[in-house]
């Protein structure tokens, strides 16, 4: 029986030995089949990024009166008592003409009503005449269409259009002045008040500032635009209208918009331009200048215009040659940082481009940069995506770049996955 019971001893032992094998086998297999810990994607790149290196001109504002320019892209470029009060003269036809194409709208190159002048029309062209203001002729019984009167009021500036369109729009000056005043008001011009439609009366005032929102807003109405762009025009009679903004006719990319004059306001002008680029986005500059001096160089036919004229323009080609057109995607963001694993294992990451498209920015301007991470559950291989790059200007994304891992990241090592429970 003792012999029996020592016989077994062994085979116990060996089966025991055994099973603890075939455990040690079913573990090591797991850990060694199990899905290795996640790596950390740890990469920043500097908060912004210049693509265009530099500083942009200085953009030369007056030394006298008020000036305000900006850009559709950057908004305020340059500006010089800009919130001064002042008197504006026949800028402020821009608002009357406005304010008649938004109740009377046309459409391409229609005509529009026709208006018969009346005594009443003849009355204020005399007026207008006693008052050594801008006119054009008119005659009890011609006929003339709302098209003929807002080239008459834009070009040649003259008052009595204004009072002729005001007079057809509201039946009489004084409602019309005060939806004028509502317009301003809708439109946010809160330092504006207008006398009169024609911009003659000292009390008619605003602020380049205000003014710079009556010309983005003038340029929306493309009749308007297209009016104020006019260089010359003839109406039925033979008369020749030509427009006071010389700048058209020398400046390309010059939309116009207004100028205007008296002695208390001085020369003034609102004005607008554009400059294209071959496969980018144009940008386009919207400005007011007031109460400028005389300066005959600018414009011998009208000095009194010459100084507005003169520093509109060179305030417009410095703003409009700071801009460059880039592709964002051409210039990689400096990134730090790496690929970790628990195991010891190391990588580095690249950025690739995306996606973006040309687009012009002004000299010294930054986008900003943010990362968005991809967590690999393992490591990740060379080439792998682990997230991206924006680049976001004027508050819209403008090129992506994709992180991408230069290198596989080494496996661990056998005796790692063996020693490190999962």
């Amino acid at each position: 029986m003792g012999r029996r019971r020592r016989a077994a001893i062994p085979w116990l032992a060996g089966a025991l030995v055994l099973a603890m094998l075939a455990f040690a086998g079913v573990v090591i297999a797991r850990r060694l089949e199990a899905p290795l810990p996640p790596v950390h994607v740890g990469i920043t790149v500097d908060r912004s990024a210049v693509l265009s290196p530099g500083a942009p001109p200085l953009i030369p504002v007056p030394g006298d009166g008020a000036f305000q320019l900006d850009s559709d892209l950057d908004g305020l470029l340059a500006a010089r008592n800009e919130h001064s009060v002042r008197p504006i003269g026949s800028v402020a036809k821009i608002m009357t003409a406005l304010t008649v194409l938004e109740a009377h709208p046309l459409q391409g190159a229609e005509a529009g009503p026709i208006l018969t002048m009346t005594q009443s029309d003849v009355g204020f062209y005399r007026q207008a005449l006693a008052e050594q203001g801008s006119t054009v002729p008119v005659a009890v019984g011609e006929r003339l269409s709302e098209r003929d009167l807002l080239l008459a009021l834009l070009l040649p500036s003259a008052n009595n259009a204004a009072d002729t369109l005001s007079v057809w729009v509201a039946g009489d000056r004084s409602p019309f002045v005060a939806m004028l005043n509502d317009h301003a008001r809708a439109l946010g011009m809160t330092q504006t008040h207008f006398d009169d439609a024609s911009g003659y009366s000292p009390m008619t005032v605003s602020t380049a500032a205000d003014l710079v929102i009556l010309a983005r807003a003038a340029l929306q109405n493309a009749q308007l635009a297209g009016l104020a762009a006019t260089r010359s025009a003839s109406l039925p009679d033979g008369t020749l209208l030509r427009n006071l903004d010389a700048l058209l006719d020398t400046q390309p990319g010059w939309l116009g918009v207004k100028t205007g004059w008296t002695p208390q306001a001085g020369g003034c002008l609102m004005f607008a331009a554009h400059r294209s680029f071959p496969n980018a986005p144009p940008v386009t500059v919207f400005g007011a200048v007031l109460g400028q001096p005389p300066l005959a160089v600018a414009d011998p036919g009208h000095p009194e215009l010459g100084g507005a004229l003169a520093a509109a323009r060179a305030a417009v080609d410095t703003a409009l040659y700071s801009y460059v057109v880039v592709d964002p995607a051409r210039v990689s963001p400096a990134l730090h940082g790496d690929i970790t694993s628990p195991w010891g294992a190391r990588a580095s990451a690249a950025v690739r481009a995306s996606a973006s498209r040309p687009l012009p920015i002004r000299i010294g301007t930054p986008i900003a940069l943010a990362v968005t991470l991809r967590q690999p559950a393992s490591g990740p291989l060379a080439g792998e995506v682990l997230g991206s790059v924006s680049g976001r200007l004027r508050g819209t994304t403008v090129a992506t770049w994709s992180l991408i891992a230069r290198q596989t990241l080494p496996a661990p090592s056998l005796w790692w996955r063996l020693t490190h429970a999962q």
